[in-house]
């Protein structure tokens, strides 16, 4: 090939590549503002400084009520994660789940998304919100590590806790690399196309998804992404706050829920899992066959069930002081 038609094959190539990439940032912009009418917010936005959180609760109020169930997601996962569980905690107990910064139908945030300013930011939500404590606070993966964290922070709200297949500070954490990359593509409209291999662990793409549409089409918006890219990012300073946080969680009660299918990784999460329920005299680590690592997506039944023994043990620890 001479150098002349070479030069040639690549024009050719820069400019189908910039063809393609300019269509896909087109498509992004309107599959994007298509989904945002489609499905605005079904809770609040509160402000929190500058910017605002989405929150939306349900169940029973009033003074009889009993602990408010506060439900915090996995990392990069949003509030929508909860849809399997909520309805039937709103049977029995106030639930409240939320979106942090940039997730869901929450403001991007100019702050550093590690877990400390996450916890702060959750902590304004609840009190500009006047979502009141004692909480029982619910934490998936990521969301388990900011809610120890929260109760470190603020020991006096938090009354109990269920930790679903939590984070452990001492297990180190890397995004996969097509996750990484996936991410960088977002304003191509890349990962709106190819979801289902961008983020495979997650089952909001699976053709039999519990999670309602919203989801699919929220978690693909370029704002969503980024912010999936920034937690990522921000990680190890998160997982550093954790190890430097107070471990302790006195007496409160605690569920522990740790799923028993990923056999490779079972004898090391388990250890880690026991470590967790040990730090509350009233700790306890459940078995659930059956399920992977988003329990609440495979077996519901196991997190409701968690978090009614765990506000039933609060309320009853309340009526009898």
């Amino acid at each position: 090939m001479t150098g002349n038609r070479l030069l040639d094959l690549l024009i050719v190539l820069a400019v189908l590549i910039s063809a393609l990439a300019f269509a896909g940032a087109i498509y992004q912009v309107i599959a994007t503002r298509r989904s945002a009418r489609k499905y605005p917010p079904p809770g609040r936005l509160v402000d929190v400084g500058g910017y605002r959180l989405h929150v939306q609760c349900s169940g029973p109020e009033g003074a009889n009520a009993g602990p408010t169930v506060i439900m915090d997601a996995g990392i990069g996962e949003c509030s929508l994660g909860w849809g399997p569980v909520v309805p039937d905690i709103a049977k029995f107990a106030r639930v409240c789940t939320y979106d942090r910064a940039g997730l869901g139908w929450s403001d991007p945030a100019p702050t550093a998304r590690t877990s400390l300013q996450m916890v702060s930011e959750l902590h304004a939500l609840l009190a500009n919100a006047g979502i009141e404590p004692p909480y029982v606070m619910v934490g998936h993966s990521f969301g388990g590590l900011n809610l120890r964290l929260y109760a470190s922070q603020f020991p006096e709200e938090v009354a109990g806790m269920v930790l679903v297949d939590s984070a452990h500070e001492d297990y180190p954490f890397r995004s996969p690399l097509l996750t990484r990359v996936g991410l960088l593509t977002a304003p191509l409209g890349i990962p709106r196309l190819f979801a289902r291999f961008v983020v495979s662990e997650n089952p909001i793409f699976n053709r039999d998804s519990k999670y309602p549409p919203a989801y699919r089409a929220i978690a693909t918006s370029t704002k969503y992404l980024y912010t999936v890219m920034r937690e990522y990012s921000a990680a190890d300073q998160s997982w550093s706050q954790g190890r430097s946080s107070k471990k302790s969680l006195g007496d409160r009660p605690l569920v522990v829920l740790l799923p028993t299918s990923n056999h490779e990784l079972f004898p090391v999460a388990r250890k880690l899992q026991t470590e967790l329920a040990s730090r509350s005299t009233r700790g306890k680590l459940i078995l659930v066959e059956n399920t992977w690592h988003h329990i609440q997506h495979d077996r519901p039944d196991a997190v409701i069930d968690a978090v009614r023994e765990v506000f039933e043990a609060v309320r009853q620890k309340t009526n009898n002081a």
